[in-house]
């Protein structure tokens, strides 16, 4: 039996027409793998034992009962070149390079690789397929295990030499070369096997990319992810600069997209992406976690999801680049001149040290700062592609300046909308609390969450202190406005958010006036602690603040540093290094609320620590000071509950006469009191409120209150 008459008997209907699909592409190459397995088992069986030298091959007593008796191919035992073989292997990669649609496979085959390295691929790609291929190669082996046993570069040699003139291994051993790098496993065991000997897997996201719908993620699952897809319309607003990615798109090199953090540039990346997959890389991640073996292994599979699947790599960097030198350089040298094209995401201009001399293929393109017209377009056309509107009456304005947000937060917020809102009219609270969610950071030890309960009417302040406060909240709701329609941005390049100073004695109400504010703009607040943030050694104190405002960059977050003194001290002459670098802390922490774009709330007992500079860069200091003797009987009524059983005889204006207290204090006094009623089984009475009011002024210092209370209730008050 003839090379021919066994090609005839596996293929008795092969013609040229290209593979109908990737199950007819598999079936005619699983029968490819038969036939070389089954002439490099008729081979073993028939050499004497005394030739059994070939590198890495021979046969198990297993094998030769399975394998072909030498009646049944014929008495011709030559293992020289077969022309028919070669033309079929090559009749085989053209059935595929001429389908309509071409498969990740094919493309796998047509990437860089040489004839041998085809055959290595497809031989490997069976055996991920079905295991009988595992079986026979291990029958292929001397002394093989039990069981199955992976390809090998040898076995690919003897296999090779019945349909290729040349094979040469060496791209095979070498764990650098195009084909190890990107399509098979590396071995990083110490037992690993080289040579000949070394062992041919093929990765995981290769056969998941090749037997999948769409490209599948391994090395990289835990550091990156394909962005979700976007419609090229929903960039109505930035079209100038999705068509600028477009063109980078089609050209090969390297674009940074440049823009602030939260500025769209992944959004606007997919948009113009279309239907190619994006895959996002977190160089963060990579950097704080990852050796670099494994960075190796990432590079390698961005490589092939490139070249195979059409990706598009995504090298996202929070933050200045710089801070991932080591990783932005490994990736860049193992990415450029790999795949067509890939992106960087950076806030800055990507350093020369890490691009080397590759500037000139480096494009850049900018990411403009997305304002307040823009993101109100933006928020109709995302409620319009989830079926939904906005009510009558809406103020889009006032959204746009409480909540700054990027195109792709947009969408994703209103998606979000889609699948809660009960109607096709959005909800208003339903759409704040999903933008919460969506703004949602952690500053970790460094603050902590308040929760907002109060209103307008919690708070007994100062009416001149009430009209300063709901003249800070009118600045957050209508900072479109007057920042975009009326042109103040043109003239505020800097500074557009909103820094309160609140002063006065301890337990007047600066938190609750804090709190109170969020709760009216539907804003989430944080206390930062202050504890956590200063430090004694030089230049912590301004690391640590960095980090916060980082952090609290596209939150949308209220910031609240209370107690504020340690921090906004006054500066002073410099006398001292410890003046020096106070003072260099002090200005720190006014540049970043400077910075900031959102509210900046500072509290303090005494404003006498604040120079004149530090006072001209807030705009607004709202005095929260002691109440007076009407607003302790406002609070003193306010501060016990309808059911709270308070006898009738205890008359709060005479506690408010007396006792100059603060609203915490007067708080704490009504709470002590009602337990030390609870535990005597009785109404509250004017003797648990003396005891307990008596403790609040020693808390203070003050003295004597609990006999000046007796008197008053014994004489009354005019």
């Amino acid at each position: 039996m003839t090379t021919i008459d066994i090609i005839d008997i596996y293929y008795p209907t092969l013609d040229e027409d290209p593979f109908k699909d990737l199950s007819d592409m598999k079936k005619h190459w699983f029968l490819f793998a038969d036939i070389l397995c089954l002439l490099l088992k008729d081979e073993m069986i028939n050499e004497l034992p005394t030739q059994k030298s070939r590198v890495g091959m021979g046969y198990s007593e297993e094998g030769a009962e399975i394998a072909l008796t030498p009646s049944e191919v014929g008495s011709d035992r030559s293992v020289s070149f077969s022309q028919e073989l070669n033309d079929l292997f090559m009749l085989l990669i053209n059935k595929g390079r001429s389908m309509d649609v071409v498969l990740p496979l094919q493309r796998v085959i047509d990437t860089q690789l040489s004839d041998f390295e085809i055959l290595a691929v497809m031989l490997a790609y069976v055996a991920a397929n079905n295991r009988k291929y595992e079986q026979q190669y291990a029958d292929l082996f001397y002394n093989a295990e039990k069981g199955v046993s992976p390809l090998t570069v040898g076995l690919c040699m003897d296999m090779a030499r019945f349909c290729l003139k040349e094979a040469d291994p060496s791209s095979l051993m070498s764990p650098d070369s195009y084909v190890n790098t990107v399509l098979f496993e590396r071995e990083y065991d110490i037992h690993k096997k080289e040579g000949m000997s070394r062992e041919l897997i093929l990765r995981e996201t290769v056969v998941g990319s090749v037997e999948s719908d769409r490209p599948v993620l391994s090395s990289l699952a835990p550091y990156g992810t394909f962005l979700p897809q976007v419609s090229d319309d929903e960039t109505i607003c930035l079209k100038g600069v999705c068509d600028e990615i477009k063109k980078s798109l089609e050209r090969s090199g390297v674009t940074e997209l440049c823009g602030d953090d939260g500025s769209g540039r992944r959004f606007l990346l997919s948009a113009a992406a279309e239907d190619r997959p994006v895959i996002s890389v977190d160089m963060k991640l990579l950097t704080e976690s990852v050796a670099e073996d494994i960075m190796d292994e990432c590079i390698g599979e961005l490589i092939f999801l490139s070249n195979s699947c059409d990706c598009v790599p995504y090298l996202f960097c929070q933050g200045e680049p710089t801070r991932y030198g080591r990783t932005l350089r490994r990736f860049f040298s193992g990415l450029y001149g790999s795949v067509p094209s890939f992106f960087i995401g950076t806030t800055k201009p990507i350093p020369d040290d890490i691009i080397g001399g590759c500037a000139d293929a480096v494009f850049r393109i900018t990411v403009p700062e997305i304002t307040s017209h823009d993101q109100k377009t933006l928020w109709k056309e995302a409620a319009k592609a989830n079926g939904l509107s906005f009510k009558k009456g809406f103020s889009l304005d006032v959204l746009v300046s409480k909540y700054v947000m990027s195109p792709g937060r947009i969408y994703e917020v209103m998606l979000n909308v889609s699948a809660v809102n009960s109607g096709k009219t959005i909800d208003e609270k339903i759409l704040e609390d999903q933008i919460r969610r969506s703004c949602s950071v952690q500053f970790g030890e460094n603050a902590t969450r308040l929760s907002s309960p109060f209103t307008w009417e919690d708070m007994m302040i100062s009416p001149e202190s009430e009209r300063l406060l709901r003249l800070a909240a009118d600045r957050v709701r209508f900072r479109s406005t007057v920042n975009e329609d009326f042109g103040f941005a043109k003239k505020l390049p800097y500074g557009r958010g909103v820094a309160i100073v609140f002063y006065g004695p301890p337990g007047t109400g600066k938190t609750m006036a804090a709190q109170v504010l969020a709760n009216d703009l539907g804003l989430d607040i944080y206390r930062i602690d202050l504890s956590q943030v200063s430090s004694k050694y030089i230049g912590e104190t301004e690391k640590n603040l960095g980090v916060v405002f980082e952090a609290a960059k596209n939150s949308n977050a209220i910031l609240f540093f209370d107690e504020a003194d340690s921090l906004f001290s006054k500066r002073t002459e410099v006398s001292s290094s410890n003046d020096k670098y106070a003072n260099a802390e002090t200005s720190y922490l006014l540049q970043k609320i400077e910075e900031y774009s959102g509210v900046s709330v500072l509290a303090t007992n005494n404003m006498q620590n604040f120079d004149a500079a530090f006072k001209r860069r807030m705009t607004f200091i709202i005095p929260i000071e002691a109440p007076d003797e009407d607003t302790r009987i406002r609070l003193w009524e306010a501060v016990f509950p309808a059911d709270a059983p308070l006898s009738s005889q205890v008359d709060v204006r005479i506690l408010a006469h007396v006792a100059e207290l603060t609203g915490s204090s007067i708080k704490s006094a009504a709470v002590s009191a009602a337990y030390m009623a609870a535990a005597a089984g009785r109404k509250i009475i004017w003797e648990d409120l003396i005891s307990a009011v008596e403790m609040e002024g020693t808390k203070a210092g003050t003295l004597g209150l609990g006999n000046r209370l007796r008197e008053a209730i014994m004489t009354g008050i005019d």
